[in-house]
């Protein structure tokens, strides 16, 4: 019997604080954290470790992700990948397991979550200590609309669970 409660929704923040707008996951999730979540929701800042997280992955009914994610847009572009979009690409990265082979994993052993968004961020400045780029700093506030938004359609039961 699982002693562990679950999470109705999970929002992870990845990426990498060092390598400029990598961080974008980080920085939106450190912001959510300042404002008060309704029963149910856990936020939590992953960064580059992930596989770390596969309990709480493990866990969560719905999962929420922010990243960022080079998909060829303008620096800044905000994407919403759904459950389709995701198990579209790579399992593994250049150095572990992905975000998507992690869900997998997660799914394949409790049958959690239930669905899954990322809400990804086109970077500018990927290079070791750079800054946030201008478009990426300037899209953070749409980011924090775009998870809440998210959250809402899923406290309301209007997201289509897959």
């Amino acid at each position: 019997m699982n002693t562990f409660s679950n999470y109705k929704i999970l929002v992870l923040g990845l990426g990498n604080l060092l390598m400029g707008d990598d961080g974008i996951g980080v920085l939106a999730v450190e912001e959510l954290k300042k404002s008060e979540w309704p029963p149910g929701v856990h936020i939590l800042e992953v960064g580059t470790s992930v596989f770390y997280y596969l309990a709480e992955i493990c866990r969560a009914q719905h999962l929420i992700a922010v990243d960022a994610l080079s998909a060829g847009g303008a620096p800044g572009s905000i994407y919403r990948l759904d459950w389709e979009d995701i198990f579209c690409g790579p399992e593994k990265g250049a150095h572990a397991i992905s975000l998507p082979g992690l869900i997998k994993m997660a799914r394949a052993m409790t049958g959690l979550p239930g669905s899954a968004a990322i809400i990804g961020v086109e970077p500018g400045n990927l290079g070791l200590g750079e800054p946030l780029s201008f478009a990426v700093r300037e899209a953070l506030p749409v980011i924090l609309r775009r998870v809440t938004k998210e959250v809402e359609k899923i406290k309301r039961g209007t997201l289509t669970v897959r």
